[in-house]
């Protein structure tokens, strides 16, 4: 009962929402009284001890990976809550602490989980023994209580601080708090590729009734009364229930998943934001991401053997000089699984193996040596292949050189092109300037012209207007009848008057251009005499 009771109570959870919509019914009707729980024993751990000096029931014996494992199993009964922590007496055989982490998780367990707090306790007091030689979490969940996190951390430092390392073993479902867990753990292995893995977030899931509220089947009203120092009490479930206000949930929420996808990080760095936020995975998917890769429960006894006993274990080097069955016995090897490719060549599946060793009959001697001529015959072959490889390489790696050569040549034509447009680039620019200038100056000289031209045009017309005025000083009687007897020159005086004006007379042996260059100083000279 007290599982249920804490997923009813507990808010915040890391487990699947599709767990959480399933188990709501059966909360509601076992509050109500209308089912009943049945009460069984469970197995919240186990010991698999490494031994040679007994014989041992067939249940718990295996002789794979050169040990015999007996595996010692411990009950919690739900009836009374009893938790055994002792093992069978004088025990000093080396042993791994197995811990069965098999449905939803709690703290305080019950009839639908082990207790973290139940697996804590046990770790740590095998991590105490002086034979432990490591853990494995074998898990199967959809994860669980947000709150079990800490009680796993807490045993996991505990057997680190001794030397043990802890592996994490998925038959089945590692989701949310369960992957939460596996991350925790040195190492992480699955049992079936299909085995689902991920489902990385934090949820709440928890009823509330909203004050004043009136229940129509008890015909009761519920209320929260606090005093008035209290308003932050229970203030983030209040705020939904009666404002649907869910602010201060969402940021609780937030902070545990900030915290929970940088621990998986920090154990899976090569996780993208793909794996972090919720989705599920099949193993084979996230194999080298999420799970280090897929194993049995042997094959990680032996490996944490070895490990523990490189690493120095006492414990673990006890356990690699236990001897077993086959060296003492008959037994059978499956040939396929030890020794797949021998099997392959002999087509031999199972072969049985005595303390005298292994034996071919001859007709699997001439099968074997027929395999063997066969794989030399295909090793003759790569060689041949591997020869003509070569010589493509060589002549690949020529084409590359003259490749580069013609590159390098390239690059030096192109480097005096571009020196050469460098310089015809500065010359066009020297060029534009002197056009520049000389424009300049050939609209200095014209305009220069222009004023020339105006002037010589003012000239002209002020030599036209002396013409003129000369004309009529030479060719006019006057008007003055009463001027007297005529001079003794009459007659004479427009000779006179023309040779007193010292006029420049026209000179056939000049060019016209220098006559008339003659006639127009006078004129500017006679202009200058009239002012």
């Amino acid at each position: 009962m007290n599982g249920l009771l804490e997923i009813l109570t507990n808010k915040h959870w890391m487990i699947q929402p599709d767990f959480v919509k399933a188990a709501r019914p059966v909360i509601q009707g076992n509050l109500n009284g209308h089912v009943a729980l049945d009460l069984k024993d469970k197995v919240i751990g186990a010991r698999a001890y490494f031994t040679s000096d007994r014989v041992l029931s067939d249940e718990h014996q295996a002789d794979e990976n050169q040990y015999k494992i007996d595996i010692e199993e411990r009950k919690v009964s739900a009836k009374d809550g009893t938790t055994i922590y002792s093992w069978r007496e004088n025990a000093n055989d080396p042993f791994i602490s197995v811990l069965y982490v098999d449905g939803p998780i709690t703290r305080n367990g019950g009839d639908c989980t082990y207790g973290s707090v139940e697996h804590r306790d046990m770790m740590m007091a095998a991590a105490d023994e002086n034979n432990c030689i490591g853990h494995i979490f074998y898990i199967n969940t959809p994860g669980g209580s947000a709150w079990a996190k800490n009680d796993y951390q807490q045993a996991i430092a505990y057997a680190h601080e001794r030397g043990q390392k802890v592996y994490a073993f998925v038959d089945g479902m590692c989701c949310s708090a369960g992957m939460y867990l596996a991350a925790l753990c040195d190492e992480r292995y699955y049992m079936h590729p299909k085995n689902q893995i991920g489902c990385i977030g934090v949820m709440a899931a928890f009823y509330t009734e909203k004050d004043g509220s009136h229940n129509k089947f008890t015909n009761e009203n519920y209320h929260e009364i606090y005093d008035p120092e209290s308003f932050d009490k229970n203030r983030e479930v209040r705020d939904i229930a009666n404002d649907n206000n869910d602010k201060l949930l969402v940021e609780e929420l937030k902070k545990l998943g900030v915290e929970f996808r940088a621990d998986v990080k920090a154990a899976c760095p090569k996780a993208t934001d793909e794996h972090l936020h919720g989705k599920v995975f099949e193993a084979i998917e996230v194999t080298g991401i999420l799970m280090d890769g897929q194993s049995t429960m042997a094959d990680l006894f032996t490996k944490m053997i070895n490990e523990a006993a490189a690493a120095g274990n006492q414990a673990a080097q006890n356990a690699q000089q236990q001897t077993i069955f086959h060296n003492k016995q008959q037994t059978t090897i499956d040939m396929k699984e030890k020794f797949p490719f021998i099997a392959a060549l002999i087509d031999v599946e199972k072969m049985v193996c005595t303390e005298d060793g292994t034996h071919f009959d001859m007709n699997r001697l001439e099968d074997l040596n027929g395999a063997i001529e066969a794989l030399q015959a295909e090793a003759a072959k790569v060689k041949d292949l591997t020869q003509q490889l070569a010589g493509l390489q060589a002549s690949l790696d020529d084409t590359n050189k003259t490749k580069d050569e013609l590159l390098a040549g390239k690059d030096a034509t192109i480097a005096t092109l571009n020196e050469t447009i460098k310089t015809n680039e500065e010359t066009i620019a020297t060029l534009n300037e002197q056009i520049a200038t000389l424009t300049t100056e050939a609209e200095g000289a014209k305009a220069a012209i222009t004023t020339a031209e105006q002037t010589i045009a003012e000239r002209d017309q002020t030599i036209a207007d002396l013409n003129a005025q000369i004309e009529e000083m030479q060719n006019s009687a006057g008007n003055e009848p009463d001027a007297g007897a005529a001079p003794d020159t009459n007659g004479e005086g427009a000779q006179a008057a023309y040779q007193a004006s010292n006029a420049p007379q026209w000179n056939p042996n000049k060019s016209a251009k220098e006559n008339k260059e003659a006639l127009d100083d006078y004129a500017r000279s006679l202009k200058a005499t009239i002012r």
